[in-house]
């Protein structure tokens, strides 16, 4: 038989049958992907070190008003970050990766950014994962919170949050550490 003859034997079937069955195999088959999977949940603690100026900077200021200063609140400053993450306070403790992406002042206040990042691991453990980080930094406070919106490798499917507390601040080297604790669920 001809492969195209096949086709005279395949129902033909309408617009909303055809979405009324696509539907019903996604309802029938991520379920049964999900049940062979149990989640995981997973606490992670570390420190963030960034530096403002100097050379180990790790946040710079790419992009804001025209004839404004960009710093940390000014309102439409775009900064990029790639900044060390330890297991320890000490920034010779053990590496644990890097946090890597960018933030933007949101608040016309200056007290808010928006935080786009990617936290990439080194360390045995979690080496080659990443988690995503995104939402509103409230900068000035000591206590923060952002939300885990996914992740690769061990951290598939991620969902969670990151509790950030600054832990130690040098002002005159424009130094600051802060405190991150990660709960994620995961596959």
């Amino acid at each position: 038989m001809h492969p195209l003859m096949a086709l005279k034997f395949i129902p033909k079937l309408s617009a909303p049958s055809l979405f009324f069955v696509m539907v019903v195999l996604a309802m029938t088959t991520f379920p049964a992907i999900r049940a062979t999977h149990e989640s995981k949940e997973t606490h992670l603690s570390f420190y963030a070190h960034d530096f403002l100026s100097g050379p180990n900077i790790t946040d710079v200021a790419f992009a804001g008003i025209p004839g404004k200063i960009w710093n940390y609140d000014q309102f439409a400053t775009v900064y990029a970050e790639d900044a060390p993450l330890t297991e320890g306070i000490d920034l010779k403790s053990a590496s644990v990766g890097r946090i890597q992406g960018m933030f933007m002042v949101t608040s016309l206040d200056g007290r808010n950014s928006y935080d786009m990042l990617s936290i990439m691991f080194t360390n045995k453990e979690y080496n080659g994962s990443t988690l995503q980080i995104q939402g509103i930094d409230k900068q000035f406070e000591q206590h923060r919170e952002l939300s885990v919106v996914s992740g690769t490798g061990k951290f598939r499917f991620a969902r969670g949050y990151i509790m950030c507390n600054t832990v130690f601040v040098d002002l005159p080297n424009a130094y600051f550490v802060t405190q991150c604790n990660v709960t994620v669920k995961h596959y």
